[in-house]
C-alpha cells in the first residue's frame, strides 16, 4: 500500500479549508484517510499552516510521498529543510517552523504601464510646440512673395514649351502604329469576298451534275412500261385457275349428294 501525504478539502462553499492527511494513494481526495497531520487555512491573511511534526516525520520515514502542493507548503514553513537536516544527522533543536505564509507581492497591472507609455510621447509633443514656434522664421513681406512667384512661373514656362513638342511626337507615333492595324483590318475584310467567289464557282460546277441526274430518274418509267404487258398476260391465267377451282368444288358437292341418296 502506497501512502501519500495530501490535502483534504473541508469548509463551506467558496470558503475552503484543508487538512494535511496521510492516506492510501488509491483513495479519492475527500475519501477515507489514515491519520490527520495538520491543517491549512488560506482564507485568513496571512494564510495559517499548522503541522504535527512528529507525525509527518514518522510517515516520511515510512516512505510516504507528499504531493506537489503539500511540498510547496512544507518548503514555505521550513519543514522540508528541517527534514533534510534530520536525515543528515545535524542538530535541529534551534530551528522552529513558521505558522504563517508570507504574502507574495502583487504584480503591477500592465494597463498602468501602457497608459504611461502612451502619455510620455504626448508630453514630449507639448514640450516641443513652443520651441517650434520660436524656430519659425519671420513672415515674408507681400512684395517679396510676388517676386518669388514670378520667378517660379518664369522657370515653368520653358518646361511647358518643351512638353508640347513631346506631346506632338507621341501623337505621330500613335498614328503610325494605327496605320498597319488598319491595313490588316482591310485585308481581313477582303478575305470573305474571295471565299464567296469560290463558293459561287463551286455551285456553278454542281448545276450540270444535277441536270445529268434527271435523265437517270426518268429510266424507272421505262421499266414500269415493260412490266405492264407481263401483268396483262398473267390476268387470264389467274381467271382460268379460278374457274377450274369452282368446277372442282361443284363436282365434289355432286358426288357427296349422290352418295347420300
Amino acid at each position: 500500500m502506497a501512502v501519500k501525504i495530501r490535502l483534504r478539502r473541508m469548509g463551506a462553499k467558496k470558503r475552503p479549508t484543508y487538512r494535511f492527511v496521510a492516506t492510501d494513494s488509491r483513495m479519492p481526495r475527500d475519501g477515507r484517510f489514515i491519520e490527520i497531520l495538520g491543517y491549512y487555512n488560506p482564507i485568513e491573511k496571512p494564510a495559517l499552516v499548522r503541522v504535527n511534526e512528529e507525525k509527518v516525520y514518522h510517515w516520511l520515514k515510512q516512505g510516504a510521498i507528499s504531493t506537489e502542493t503539500v511540498n510547496s507548503l512544507f518548503r514555505q514553513i521550513g519543514l522540508l529543510k528541517k527534514w533534510e537536516m534530520i536525515q543528515k544527522g545535524e542538530d535541529v533543536s534551534q530551528i522552529t517552523l513558521a505558522t504563517q505564509l508570507q504574502e507574495k507581492p502583487k504584480k503591477k497591472k500592465k494597463k498602468k504601464a501602457k497608459e504611461a507609455e502612451v502619455a510620455a510621447p504626448a508630453v514630449e509633443e507639448v514640450a516641443k510646440e513652443p520651441e517650434e514656434k520660436e524656430a519659425k522664421p519671420e513672415e515674408i513681406a507681400p512684395s517679396e512673395k510676388a517676386e518669388v512667384e514670378k520667378e517660379k512661373e518664369e522657370k515653368k514656362e520653358p518646361e511647358k514649351k518643351e512638353a508640347k513638342p513631346k506631346e506632338a511626337e507621341a501623337k505621330e507615333l500613335k498614328e503610325e502604329e494605327k496605320k498597319p492595324k488598319e491595313k490588316e483590318a482591310k485585308a481581313k475584310e477582303a478575305e470573305p469576298s474571295a471565299e464567296a467567289e469560290a463558293k459561287e464557282s463551286k455551285e456553278e460546277k454542281k448545276k450540270p451534275e444535277k441536270k445529268e441526274a434527271k435523265p437517270k430518274e426518268a429510266e424507272p418509267t421505262v421499266e414500269a412500261e415493260a412490266k405492264g404487258p407481263k401483268e396483262e398476260k398473267k390476268k387470264p391465267e389467274k381467271k382460268e385457275a379460278k374457274s377450274k377451282e369452282v368446277k372442282a368444288k361443284k363436282q365434289k358437292e355432286e358426288k357427296q349428294k349422290a352418295e347420300e341418296s
